[in-house]
C-alpha cells in the first residue's frame, strides 16, 4: 500500500512524468477504489488547484490543451457524485482562495478577447463551486472576489447580448447563481458606505447595461424557452434588488440629504466638511455620465433605460413626507443625465433622430409618472416653503418639450399628459404652442401615437372643464387656427378621435360654459376672419376650420328641454340670432355678390361656400331640435316657420327655415357651387332634407302641391350624389360634416339617404326606388367580396357598413316598394349571372321574374294571395309567375341546364347570403312566390361545370335548399302553391338533382355532401309538412310524389334516370323516402283522434313504407357483400321502423260503433312488415359498433336505431336479450377510437338507448348489466393500465343513473351502490397519480359521484358510504392544469360538495370537518391561481379563475344557509381564509367574489368568535383579519341590518 501511495504522490510531483500521464494517473486515482491515499480527495483537488494557479502565475509553462484538460479534470471532480456523497457524509473538503482569483482572471481574459469558446469549462467549475456550500467559501469569505466575479460575468453577458450570436444559457445560469450569492452577502455587510463603494465602482455600470440589453433584446424562437422567462425576469429582478440594496440603503439617507439639499451644501462648505462627506447622488451621476464603458449610442439608450429605474428605487427606499424635497432633487440629478436635459433652444433639433428621441422621451415619461404616483409634488408646499423650485423645473421640462415637438413619438404626448396631471399651470404659458404642435398642426397616423394624442387632448378638455376655464382653452385653439398656414399644412381641426372626446366633454359641461365657447367662436369669426375673407384663400381656410369647430360644438352640446333654466334658453336664442345675422347672412351676401367662372371656382370662394352652407345646416338643425324639445324656446323664425308648409312656397325658397335665405340666394349658391367640391353638395342635400322635415312637421293636412314639392325635394337629394356613387371609390367617413371631401362624399351622401329613407321613400318615384335598391344591393355585394378588409376603425362610417346595418334593421320590410324593388334586383342579378348574353327570354325564368315592364312594386302592396285585380281581371304578376313555373318545369323535362363556372357559383352564393338575412314574415305574397321560383330555378335549371370544385357546387345547392326550406316557414308560404303544384315542384327538384349528382362520385364521404343531403332532406320535410298541414290536395300530391319515387328506383325498368344511376343517387333516393315516411308518421300520430282523417294518411304511409322497404332491399342486394353497412341506410331504416310501428299500433279514439271495430283493425296490423330487415340491421350494427372507431355520425345513427329497435322487445332475435346490446355498448365505449370527446357527442343517443334497455329488460338481465358495470370498475383494470375499460364503466354508471328505475330494478341498483362508491373512490385514487387521466376519467368520476349523491337522496341510509366520497375530493390534484381542465375539476368538486350539503344533511352531523377540509382545498387553489399578476387585462385564464371564485362564493352562501351545522365551525372557516389571504395578493375581481362569500360566514360569527381569532392568530394574519372585519362591518353588516328592517 505504501508503494502505491508513494508512487502516485511522487509521480504527480515528479517533473519527469509527462503531463498527459499525470492527468491519466490523477483521473485513475479519483475513480479507482484500489488506490488508497490518505485524504485522497483533498490531495487530488489541491494538486489540480495548485497546478492551475501555478500556470496563471507563470510558474509553470503548459500548453493550452493541457490547461483545458486540467480545468476539465477539476470540473469532473466538482460534478462527481462521489464528492457530493463525501460532503453529505460530513467530510471536510476545501478549495484554495487562489483558485477563485484564477477563475476571475480567466473570465477577464475572455472578455478582453471577445470570445466565450474557451471558458465553458471554467464556467462549469464556477457554477459547481457556487452551488456547493462548503466550497462557496472561497468567494463568500472574500466579498471582493465575489464582486469581481459578478462584474466579470456581467461584462461578458453584455458583450454576448450586444453581438448577433445566440445567447449562451450556461453563462446566464452562472450569472444568476452569482447574483444570488452576492445578494446574500450584501445583506450581511454592516458597512453601508463600503457596499455603496463596491456597487458604484464595480457593479453599477455593467448591471445597468445588462438590464437594458435584456429588456431591449428581441429573442429568437430558439432562445425563447430559457430566454424570456429565465433571463429577463430572474436576472432583471436580481439586478434591481442589488442596486436598491447597494446604493439606496436606509443608512445612506443622511448622506443623500447632505448631498442633495442646497441648504446642507452651503452649510458644509462653511464648515469645510464637504470633502469628507460621501456624495452618493453625485457619484451615481458621475457613473452614469461615464461614456467609456460602451459605445456612445448604446450608452445613451442604457442611461435612458436606467434613470427611471434608479428614481423608482430611490422613491421606494426614501419616499416619506419629510423627504419629498430630497426625492425631487434626486430627480433633477438623474434628469440631468439624460441627453434631452442638455437641449437648449433649437440647438440640437436636427441632431436627435426619432430613434434617439423615443428612449429619451420614454425615460422622461416614466420619471414624471413616478413623481405623479409618489405624490412628491405638492403645489401649495412647493410655493410656500420652497419658492416653487419644483414648479420651475417642470416648467423647464415643458418648455424643452414644446420647443422640440415630436408628434411621431407617443411618449411625447404622454409626457405632457403627466405634466398636466401634476399642475395645469406648468403647460399653460405654452398652451398655444402645445395646442398647435400636439393637436391642430400634428399629423398623426400611427394608431399608438393617435391614441396618445387623443388621451392628451382629452386630458386638456377634462382639466379645463373642471377648472371652469373651457373658454380659455378654446381661446388658444382659435388663436392657433388663425395663424397663417398653407393649404397643404392645414389639417382637419377635429379628427374622429378628438371629436369623440370633445363630444363626451360637452355633454358634461354646464350649458353656460358651452355658450361661452360658442360666443367666443362667433366673435372670432365675425371680427377676425369674415372682414378679410374676400379674395384671401388662407383666411377662407381659417373660416372653414372655425365653421367646422362651431358646427361640432353646437351640434353635440346638450339639447335644450323643458328643464333648462330660462336664462340659458334666452341666451341660446340670442346666440342663434347673432349667428344668423352676423355670420350666416353676411357670408350669404358675400357669396351672392361674387361672379364665378363656368369652369372652376376660386379657392377662397369655394371654401366660403362650404362654410356658409355648413353653418346654415347647423343653424336649421339646431333651431328645429330646440324648438321641438323645449317649449320655452322661441325660434328666431317666428311665424315664418309656419309658412314652410304653404303650397305656394317655392322649392328653392328657404326663408321659412333660415331667415334671408330666399330663392335668389339658393339659385345663386347652387349655380356657384355646381362645379364645387362635395362638401357643399352634401350640405345642400342636408338643407333640403331639413326643409322636408319642417314641411312634414307644420303641415296640417297633405295637399297635392305639398306632395309634389316633397317629391321634387326627395328627387333633388337623391340625384345630387347619383353621379358620385360610381365615379370614385368611396372612403370611410368619420361622421364630421365639416371634413367631407371628394373621396368621403359618396359615403356621407349614402349615409344621409339611408338614414332618412323613412322620410324620403314615400316621395320617391318608382325609378328612384329601383335606383336605391340597386345601390343597396351593389354595396352589399361589395361588402361580401371585401369582408377581409373589415379591420377599419369602428368609429368610421363606410358605404358597406351603412347598407349592411340597413339590411339587418326592421325598417326595410316597412318600406314595401323598396323591399319589393330590392328583391327584384336580387332576382335580376341572379339572372345576369346565369344569362350574361341576351337570349330567348322564354328560356330565362329569372329574367321573366325581374322584367321591368311588370308592376312588381304595385303588386307588393297587396297583402293577400289573390290572383285577380279588383276588376276581376287576372293579375299580371301572378300570370307571369304561372308562366315562369311552367317554363321551369319544361326546362327540367328537356334537361336544359345552365352550366355554372366556379366564379358564377361564388357570385350566386353572395346573393344567397343576402337573401338569407331577409325576414320571411315580411315578404309579400308575390315576393314570396318570386323568391321561391327563383330559388327553384337556381336549383333545377343549373349544373356546375365538371371542372369546377365539387365542394363549391355542393355548397351552392345546399344553400339553395336551405333557403327553400326557410321559405316554407314564412307567413305567406301558401303563395308558392298558387303558381305550382307541390308534386310538380318535388318531381322537378328530384329529377334535376338525380341528373346532377352523377358528377358527385368522389365527394360522397366529404362534409359538403353531408351538408347537401341534410339540406335537401330538411326542404322535403318542410315542404311535405306544409302540404299536409294546409291540406293542399294531400291525396293527389302525395300519390303523385309516391308514384314518381317508384319510377326512380334503381333497375326499375322504364325509368330514364337509371342510365345515370350511381351511389349518390342511391343516397338521394333514400333521403327522399325517409323524408316522406317521417312526415307522414308525424301526421298519423297527430290525427290519432280523427280516424277518418288518419285512415287516408295511413294508406299513404303504408304505400311509402312498402316502397321504402323495397328500395332498401334492392340497394342492399346491389351493395358489395362483406362491406360495412352504408351510413345513409341507417337513418332511413330507423324512420321506416318508426313508421312501421305507427301502422301496426293505430290509435283510434272514436266512439259508438267504431269502438267495436278497433280490436279487428288492431289485429290486422300486429305484424311488422319488414321484421327481417330490422333484425338484419340490428345484427349488423351490433357487429360493426366496435369497428366504428370515432365516427360520430355513424355512432349517432346506429345508437338511435338500436334505441328504437330495443323499444320493441319482441323484435329481438330468439335467445338474445338486452344484456347483449349492453355488452356491445360497453365494448364500444372501451374501443380504441372512442375518445371522451366522442362519448360527449353521442351522450344523448347513449342515454336514450340505455333507458330503453333498462325499461324493457327483466330483473335478471338488469342484475347481469350491473355485474358488467362492476367488472369494468375492478381496480385490476387500473393496475393493468386498461383505462378504457374504467372510462367505459364510469360512463355507463352515469347513464344508468339517468334512467327511471322502479321496483326490483331500483332495489338492485341501490343495493350495489356501496360497491359502486368504493370502486369510484379507488379508481379516483389511481387516476390522480396519472396526470393524463385527470381531465378525462377524474372529471367523469366527479360528475358521476355528484349524480349518484343527488339520486341517492333518502336512499343511501348509511352515512359511511357518503363520507367515502370525501376520499375522492381529497386526492384530486388542482395544480399544473390547463384552464379548461382546471375549471372542469373545480366544478366537479363543487358539485359533489353541494350534493352532500343539500341531499344528505344527516351526514353533515359527523362529516362537517371532512367537508370543510375538501372545500378549503378549493379556496386555497383559487386564491393561489387568482393572484395579482400585473395589469394584463382579462385573459382566458382569469375568466376561468373568476368562474371558480363565483363557485366558492356560492358555496359560502350554501354553508351560511346551513346555520345549525356550521355555527361551531364559522370561526375556523374565517381563520383558514385569512391565513391563506395573508400569503397572496389577490386580483381585485377574484377578491370581490371571495370577500362577498366570506362575509356570509362572518354573519354566523358572534363577538366571542372574533375575540378568539384575534387572540389565536399570528400577528400578520391578525392584521388581515382586522382589515377584513372592518370592511365587513362598514359595508356588509350595515347593509344587511338595513335590509332586515324591511323583513317580516
Amino acid at each position: 500500500m505504501a508503494a502505491i501511495y508513494s508512487g502516485i504522490h511522487l509521480k504527480l510531483k515528479s517533473s519527469k512524468t509527462s503531463w498527459e500521464d499525470k492527468l491519466k494517473l490523477a483521473q485513475f486515482a479519483w475513480i479507482s477504489h484500489q488506490c488508497f491515499l490518505p485524504n485522497k480527495e483533498q490531495v487530488l483537488l489541491d494538486w489540480v488547484s495548485h497546478t492551475l494557479v501555478s500556470c496563471y502565475n507563470k510558474k509553470l509553462e503548459l500548453s493550452d490543451e493541457i490547461i483545458e484538460k486540467l480545468w476539465t479534470y477539476m470540473d469532473n471532480i466538482l460534478h462527481s457524485k462521489k464528492l457530493q456523497s463525501l460532503l453529505k457524509d460530513g467530510k471536510t473538503i476545501t478549495l484554495r482562495f487562489s483558485i477563485a482569483q484564477v477563475i476571475n482572471g480567466r473570465l477577464s481574459v475572455s472578455y478582453t478577447q471577445k470570445t466565450l469558446t474557451d471558458v465553458g469549462t471554467v464556467l462549469n467549475c464556477c457554477r459547481s463551486i457556487l452551488s456547493i456550500s462548503p466550497l462557496t467559501i472561497v468567494y463568500t469569505a472574500k466579498p471582493e472576489l465575489l464582486v469581481d466575479l459578478l462584474s466579470k460575468l456581467s461584462w461578458l453577458a453584455c458583450r454576448q447580448l450586444s453581438s448577433e450570436d445566440a445567447v449562451s444559457s450556461q453563462l446566464f445560469e452562472v450569472l444568476q447563481l452569482t447574483l444570488g450569492q452576492y445578494l446574500l452577502i450584501q445583506r450581511q455587510q454592516a458597512n453601508a458606505n463600503r457596499v455603496f463603494g463596491q456597487v458604484t465602482k464595480f457593479l453599477l455600470q455593467p448591471c445597468l447595461l445588462l438590464r437594458h440589453l435584456l429588456t431591449a433584446r428581441v429573442w429568437t424562437q430558439g432562445e425563447d424557452g430559457h430566454g424570456r422567462q429565465h433571463l429577463n425576469r430572474e436576472i432583471r429582478n436580481g439586478i434591481e434588488a442589488l442596486v436598491k440594496a447597494g446604493i439606496f440603503q436606509p443608512e445612506l439617507l443622511p448622506s443623500y440629504r447632505e448631498d442633495l439639499l442646497p441648504e446642507n451644501k452651503s452649510r458644509n462648505v462653511k464648515k469645510g466638511a464637504l470633502k469628507t462627506c460621501l456624495l452618493p447622488s453625485s457619484t451615481i451621476q458621475m457613473v452614469l455620465g461615464d461614456t467609456s464603458f460602451c459605445q456612445p449610442a448604446l450608452h445613451e439608450k442604457a442611461v435612458a433605460s436606467s434613470v427611471p429605474l434608479l428614481f423608482k428605487l430611490f422613491l421606494e427606499s426614501y419616499n416619506k413626507a419629510e423627504d419629498h424635497l430630497v426625492c425631487f432633487h434626486m430627480l433633477t440629478k438623474l434628469f440631468d443625465c439624460l441627453k434631452v436635459a442638455r437641449l437648449q433652444g433649437d440647438l440640437w433639433t436636427n441632431q436627435l433622430s426619432p430613434s434617439e428621441w423615443s428612449p429619451e422621451l420614454l425615460a422622461v415619461e416614466q420619471l414624471l409618472n413616478s413623481v405623479l404616483s409618489s405624490s412628491i409634488y405638492n403645489v401649495a408646499v412647493d410655493r410656500i416653503r420652497h419658492k416653487e423650485v419644483q414648479f420651475h423645473f417642470y416648467r423647464q421640462v415643458a418648455q424643452t418639450l414644446v420647443n422640440h415637438p415630436q408628434a411621431t413619438v407617443p411618449a411625447w404626448f404622454r409626457c405632457f399628459r403627466a405634466l398636466i396631471s401634476l399642475n395645469h399651470l406648468i403647460v399653460e404659458p405654452d398652451l398655444d404652442d402645445l395646442v398647435a404642435s400636439a393637436w391642430i398642426d400634428a399629423e398623426v397616423s400611427e394608431p399608438r401615437t393617435k391614441k396618445a394624442q387623443e388621451a392628451l387632448v382629452s386630458a386638456l378638455f377634462q382639466t379645463y372643464a373642471k377648472l371652469r376655464q373651457f373658454q380659455k382653452l378654446f381661446e388658444e385653439v382659435l388663436s392657433v387656427i388663425c395663424r397663417p398656414a398653407t393649404e397643404d399644412l392645414r389639417l382637419p381641426v377635429l379628427p374622429a378621435g378628438i371629436k369623440a372626446k370633445l363630444c363626451e366633454c360637452l355633454l358634461e359641461l354646464p350649458p353656460n360654459q358651452v355658450l361661452d365657447v360658442l360666443y367666443l367662436i362667433l366673435e372670432k369669426c365675425q371680427t377676425s376672419i369674415i372682414p378679410d375673407v374676400r379674395g384671401d384663400s388662407d383666411m377662407a381656410l381659417k373660416l372653414k376650420s372655425v365653421s367646422s369647430l362651431l358646427h361640432s360644438v353646437l351640434f353635440n352640446m346638450r339639447s335644450l328641454d323643458d328643464s333648462t333654466p330660462l336664462p340659458v334658453v334666452r341666451r341660446t336664442q340670442h346666440l342663434l340670432e347673432t349667428m344668423q345675422r352676423g355670420t350666416i347672412q353676411t357670408l350669404l351676401d358675400l357669396v351672392k355678390d361674387c361672379q364665378a367662372e363656368d369652369t372652376e371656382l376660386e379657392l377662397w370662394l369655394e371654401e366660403v361656400g362650404d362654410s356658409v352652407l355648413l353653418l346654415a345646416c347647423t343653424w336649421v338643425a339646431t333651431d328645429t331640435l330646440f324648438g321641438s324639445n323645449c317649449s320655452k324656446y322661441v325660434s328666431p323664425l317666428g311665424k315664418a316657420a309656419l309658412t314652410v308648409a304653404d303650397s305656394t312656397v317655392s322649392l328653392s325658397d328657404f326663408s321659412a327655415v333660415l331667415p334671408g335665405f330666399d330663392a335668389q340666394y339658393w339659385e345663386k349658391i347652387t349655380k356657384l357651387l355646381s362645379c364645387s367640391r362635395s362638401g357643399s353638395r352634401y350640405c345642400t342635400e342636408w338643407l333640403m332634407l331639413q326643409k322636408m322635415k319642417r314641411m312634414l312637421m307644420y303641415s296640417s293636412c297633405p295637399t297635392e302641391a305639398l306632395r309634389q314639392t316633397m317629391q321634387h325635394a326627395a328627387a333633388f337629394i337623391l340625384h345630387s350624389g347619383k353621379s358620385c356613387m360610381t365615379a370614385v371609390e368611396p372612403e370611410p367617413w368619420d361622421g364630421n360634416a365639416g371634413a367631407i371631401n371628394s373621396s368621403t362624399y359618396p359615403t356621407a351622401h349614402w349615409h344621409l339617404v339611408v338614414s332618412n329613407l323613412p322620410v324620403l321613400i314615400p316621395y320617391l318615384s318608382v325609378n328612384d326606388t329601383l335606383y336605391v335598391a340597386d345601390v343597396l344591393l351593389k354595396t352589399l355585394l361589395v361588402n361580401q367580396m371585401q369582408a377581409a378588409s373589415s379591420d377599419a376603425d369602428d368609429s368610421f362610417i363606410s358605404v358597406e357598413k351603412v347598407s349592411k346595418d340597413f339590411l339587418h334593421s326592421p325598417l326595410l320590410p316597412e318600406m314595401r316598394m323598396l323591399h319589393t324593388s330590392f328583391i327584384s334586383h336580387i332576382v335580376q342579378h341572379c339572372a345576369n349571372v346565369l344569362y350574361p348574353t341576351v337570349q330567348d327570354i322564354a328560356s330565362q325564368p329569372l329574367r321573366q321574374l325581374s322584367a321591368e315592364g311588370i308592376p312588381w312594386c304595385e303588386a307588393g302592396f297587396s297583402s293577400s294571395v289573390t290572383r285577380e285585380t279588383p276588376k276581376g281581371e287576372p293579375s299580371v304578376c301572378w300570370t307571369v309567375m304561372e308562366e315562369v313555373a311552367q317554363s321551369i318545369l319544361s326546362l327540367v323535362k328537356v334537361r336544359s341546364l345552365v352550366t355554372l363556372e366556379k366564379e358564377h357559383i361564388k357570385m350566386l352564393l353572395d346573393l344567397l347570403e343576402i337573401v338569407s338575412v331577409l325576414n320571411l314574415d315580411s315578404l309579400f305574397p308575390t315576393d314570396h312566390a318570386r323568391l321561391f321560383l327563383s330559388l327553384l330555378s337556381l336549383t333545377v335549371n343549373t349544373r356546375a361545370n365538371v371542372a369546377s370544385s365539387e365542394a363549391c357546387s355542393l355548397k351552392f345547392l345546399a344553400a339553395c335548399f336551405h333557403l327553400l326550406a326557410r321559405l316554407q316557414t314564412g307567413r305567406n308560404v301558401s303563395s308558392s302553391f298558387k303558381v305550382l303544384h307541390a308534386s310538380d315542384a318535388l318531381e322537378a327538384v328530384l329529377t334535376s338533382v338525380f341528373v346532377v349528382c352523377q358528377t358527385f362520385v368522389s365527394a360522397l364521404t366529404a362534409a359538403p355532401w353531408e351538408e347537401f343531403l341534410h339540406g335537401i332532406q330538411v326542404f322535403l320535410e318542410h315542404y311535405l309538412q306544409i302540404v299536409l298541414e294546409r291540406r293542399l290536395s294531400v291525396k293527389l300530391n302525395m300519390e303523385k310524389f309516391t308514384s314518381f319515387l317508384a319510377t326512380c328506383q334503381p333497375h326499375g325498368g322504364s325509368s330514364e334516370l337509371t342510365e345515370h344511376w350511381n351511389p349518390a343517387a342511391d343516397q338521394l333516393l333514400l333521403v327522399a323516402l325517409t323524408a316522406q315516411c317521417h312526415v307522414l308518421t308525424l301526421h298519423v300520430q297527430k290525427q290519432s283522434g280523427n280516424w277518418k282523417a288518419a285512415e287516408t294518411l295511413l294508406i299513404l304511409l303504408k304505400q311509402a313504407m312498402l316502397q321504402t322497404g323495397a328500395t332498401i332491399q334492392i340497394l342492399l342486394r346491389n351493395s358489395t357483400k362483406g362491406q360495412p353497412l352504408p351510413l345513409a341506410f341507417i337513418p332511413c331504416v330507423t324512420t321506416l321502423l318508426k313508421a312501421d310501428s305507427s301502422c301496426t299500433q293505430p290509435v283510434c279514439l272514436v266512439t259508438g260503433e267504431d269502438e267495436q271495430k278497433r280490436p279487428q283493425e288492431s289485429s290486422r296490423h300486429q305484424q311488422l312488415s319488414h321484421r327481417d330487415l330490422y333484425q338484419r340491421f340490428y345484427t349488423q350494427i351490433l357487429s360493426e359498433l366496435d369497428l366504428a372507431g370515432g365516427s360520430v355520425q355513424f355512432l349517432s345513427s346506429a345508437l338511435h336505431f338500436l334505441a328504437v329497435f330495443c323499444s320493441m322487445p319482441k323484435l329481438l332475435p330468439v335467445q338474445e336479450t338486452s344484456v347483449a346490446v349492453f355488452h356491445s355498448v360497453k365494448k364500444l365505449l372501451s374501443g380504441p377510437g372512442v375518445t371522451p370527446q366522442v362519448i360527449q357527442s353521442i351522450e344523448m343517443q347513449l342515454a336514450e338507448l340505455i333507458a330503453q334497455l333498462v325499461k324493457n329488460c327483466t330483473n335478471d338481465n338488469f342484475s347481469a348489466i350491473l355485474r358488467l358495470v362492476l367488472e369494468g370498475l375492478d381496480i385490476c383494470n387500473a393496475w393493468k393500465q386498461n383505462t378504457k375499460q374504467v372510462l367505459s364503466a364510469v360512463t355507463l354508471v352515469k347513464l344508468l343513473l339517468g334512467c327511471p328505475l322502479n321496483g326490483e330494478k331500483e332495489k338492485a341498483f341501490w343495493l350495489s351502490s356501496p360497491q359502486l362508491i368504493t370502486a369510484l373512490v379507488m379508481q379516483a385514487k389511481e387516476a390522480s397519480e396519472d396526470h393524463a387521466m385527470v381531465p378525462t376519467l377524474l372529471v367523469l368520476i366527479l360528475e358521476t359521484a355528484a349524480v349518484l349523491l343527488r339520486q341517492g337522496e333518502g336512499i343511501l341510509s348509511n352515512p359511511h358510504h357518503v363520507t367515502l366520497i370525501f376520499n375522492i375530493l381529497l386526492t384530486v390534484p388542482l395544480d399544473h392544469l390547463k384552464p379548461e381542465d382546471y375549471y372542469s375539476i373545480f366544478l366537479g368538486i363543487h358539485e359533489v360538495l353541494f350534493s352532500i350539503l343539500q341531499c344528505h344533511p344527516k351526514v353533515m352531523l359527523k362529516a362537517a370537518p371532512s367537508f370543510l377540509c375538501s372545500f378549503h382545498k378549493l379556496v386555497v387553489s383559487v386564491m393561489h391561481a387568482g393572484r395579482q399578476k400585473g395589469d394584463g387585462g382579462m385573459t382566458d385564464e382569469l375568466e376561468v379563475i373568476l368562474k371558480c371564485a363565483q363557485l366558492v362564493e356560492r358555496m359560502y352562501s350554501y354553508i351560511a344557509a346551513k346555520t345549525e351545522d356550521f355555527t361551531v365551525f364559522s370561526a375556523f372557516i374565517v381563520g383558514q381564509y385569512v391565513t391563506e389571504l395573508q400569503k397572496v395578493t389577490l386580483h381585485p375581481a377574484v377578491k370581490k367574489h371571495l370577500t362577498e362569500g366570506i362575509y356570509q360566514i362572518l354573519d354566523l360569527c358572534i363577538e366571542r368568535d372574533i375575540k378568539f381569532l384575534n387572540a389565536s392568530l399570528p400577528m400578520g394574519v391578525r392584521e388581515v383579519l382586522k382589515e377584513l372585519y372592518s370592511d365587513y362591518t362598514h359595508y356588509h353588516k350595515t347593509l344587511k341590518q338595513g335590509d332586515e328592517k324591511y323583513k317580516a
